[in-house]
């Protein structure tokens, strides 16, 4: 497979730099999104239920937008206008979460926010692996910026709320996730030149280069692996004020940074000597103890410490299951194929384990419950899955 022909020099260098700027940004506001927004729905007045059914909403919706953008963006062939649109729905979705956060209103922005804003970083993905050509295997290095963005935003937000600082509610919280959308939608616009590539000619070949068992085996992986994050990207805030230990997120935070940090760019050298399927059984067998360690944590530094393991459990299966799909697919299909990726992993794993977490929280089942079952579904269901990849 031919890779796609470099930028020249001066516009390859602006490009990377203005992609880790958007990545920066974009994952700035999912640093809040993630950890804070069942805080600040609760505070708000809203249940688990609903605050389940929003993330299963944005969820659902954003299991066909990522498929639906990279698609059109293959057939245009460059990424840059629908990315720009896509920051701009973000920035628009969040406005109105600050000002109306009534239930169904909630759960209706969070469903746009998955329709129209959702395909953002698996845009920048394709984007970064189109300008990286045949070094493709430094994707890590380049992505490992959003996870400092995230972890930048999560453990300021979270040293903010717990000195009386910052206000949990939407008005205060949300704002900043559009200012940081903001932020990344003006660097995409300033820095980021076109990253013209073959367009996609017929739609032909997607279904031949999907049905590829090595690609549908990791992204069926990925999926099973996202939805056993639930607890944890959905309701961390409120689990961890379960377990006795508010206020400890941003240290969970910053402790999944530093294991990413070492995680991502690390992932080229790992795959030399290991198979994408083993990297996935060491990605499940790390979730799992992570999630069975969990409800255990009595102490702000056992939960960080435990929690830190996130950089292997997301972080390191993110990068290689993004790297082998680089490598699988040809050059007109990077967007479909990254889309894919995301509508599955992130769409419809996040449904099931968003509604399912939300479901127990409502039941007020014991927080070991949810923890020991998302231990389950990494052992019981992805294990199996990813073994079938060696």
């Amino acid at each position: 497979m031919n890779p796609a022909p470099l930028l020249p020099e001066p516009l390859r260098r602006r490009a990377l730099i203005g992609l880790t700027l958007t990545y920066f940004l974009s994952f700035g506001s999912m640093g809040i999104q993630l950890p804070f927004t069942a805080l600040a729905m609760k505070h708000a007045g809203l249940g688990p239920a609903v605050i389940g059914s929003m993330w299963a909403a944005r969820s659902l919706t954003g299991a066909f937008s990522p498929l639906a953008y990279g698609l059109v963006a293959d057939r245009l062939g460059g990424a840059r206008p629908l990315l720009l649109t896509a920051l701009a729905a973000g920035v628009a979705v969040f406005a109105g979460l600050a000002s109306f956060p009534t239930p169904t209103a909630a759960v209706l922005l969070f469903a746009l926010f998955g329709c129209f804003a959702n395909p953002a970083n698996s845009l920048v993905d394709g984007m970064i692996l189109t300008v990286l050509g045949p070094q493709a295997s430094r994707y890590g290095r380049f992505r490992v910026a959003g996870t400092a963005g995230f972890g930048v935003s999560a453990v300021a937000v979270s040293v903010a709320i717990e000195r009386g600082a910052l206000s949990p509610a939407p008005s205060a919280l949300f704002p900043i996730c559009a200012a940081l959308i903001a932020g990344a939608f003006v660097v995409v616009v300033v820095v980021v030149p076109a990253v013209p590539r073959p367009a996609l000619t017929s739609f032909s070949g997607v279904s031949v280069a999907l049905k590829n068992p090595l690609l549908g085996g990791l992204i069926l992986a990925g999926s099973l692996l996202w939805a056993s994050h639930a607890g944890y990207v959905s309701f961390l805030s409120p689990l961890a004020e379960a377990v006795g230990l508010p206020g400890t997120v941003g240290m969970a935070v910053a402790a999944a940074v530093v294991v990413e940090f070492v995680a991502m760019p690390l992932s080229p050298l790992l795959l030399r000597r290991v198979s994408p399927g083993t990297v996935l059984v060491a990605c499940a067998a790390v979730g799992a103890l992570r999630w069975w360690l969990t409800p255990w944590c009595t102490t702000p530094w056992t939960f960080a410490l435990v929690n830190g393991l996130h950089g292997v459990s997301f972080g390191l299966f993110f990068v290689v299951i993004v790297g082998v799909i680089a490598q699988k697919v040809p050059p007109t299909l990077r967007q479909t194929s990254q889309g894919l990726l995301s509508s599955l992993s992130l769409g419809l794993g996040g449904v099931v384990g968003g509604v399912g977490v939300g479901a127990m929280l409502e039941a007020h089942l014991d927080v070991r419950v949810i923890w020991w079952s998302m231990a389950g579904i990494a052992v019981v269901v992805l294990v199996p899955v990813a073994r079938r990849l060696r």
